[in-house]
């Protein structure tokens, strides 16, 4: 394919249930499509756009679960980091620093909202990840969150029969609304049932 390829990828009907903002459930994917797992990750072994797309969207999840202790960090690089990612990419699946009991206190979803495939060369691509995470907190008071909406850039190569990625440059924003009507990303500036927020779970994308 042209490097100067752009394939968007709507996440809207076809997606795994990610966080609260998808509407399919893992059952409804058919079983055909679904993705090898290692240790319970999905290996992205499809060498075509939506594999690589799918394989970025992933790796945003994983850095969640990791940074929740739901995941732990060498099972996550093994699965999703190439022998030369840069330090940025390593620090997406950094061990959290807050003890058990703190983390159990709180509560993050993520959902990635879209996905484009910027550049695709058949042993590399680079996919722009456009995602919204939010999280619930029992550690103050009374139970707050906090908001970001980020875009992440994500370079990944065709490596032993799988994506993996090489590195990411992440950036916040865009909202989806004005900046007088934003949910602001301090702690407490909304809030929300602490159990409301369901668990992550991973995406797929399906080839088109």
């Amino acid at each position: 394919m042209a490097a100067s390829l752009i394939v968007a990828i709507g996440l809207t009907a076809t997606s795994f249930a990610v966080g609260r903002s998808s509407v399919a459930t893992p059952a409804a994917v058919p079983q055909a499509t679904a993705a090898p797992l290692r240790d319970g990750i999905p290996i992205s072994n499809r060498h075509s756009p939506a594999g690589a797309a799918t394989a970025a969207a992933n790796f945003q999840t994983a850095g969640f679960l990791v940074s929740s202790g739901s995941l732990p960090p060498d099972t996550a690089a093994d699965v999703f980091l190439a022998s030369n990612a840069d330090t940025a990419a390593r620090s997406v699946l950094t061990a959290p620093s807050a003890t058990t009991e703190q983390l159990s206190q709180e509560r993050t979803s993520y959902a990635p909202l879209s996905l484009v495939v910027e550049d695709y060369r058949g042993t590399e691509a680079t996919v722009l990840v456009w995602g919204v995470s939010a999280t619930s907190s029992r550690v103050v008071p009374e139970p707050g969150g906090t908001q970001t909406w980020g875009r992440v850039s994500v370079r990944l190569i065709w490596t032993e029969a799988q994506w993996q990625v090489v590195s990411q440059e992440y950036e916040r924003g865009p909202w989806p609304v004005r900046s007088d009507e934003r949910l602001a990303e301090t702690q407490d500036d909304f809030g929300f049932r602490f159990g409301e927020l369901s668990a992550h779970r991973w995406t797929y994308v399906p080839e088109q």
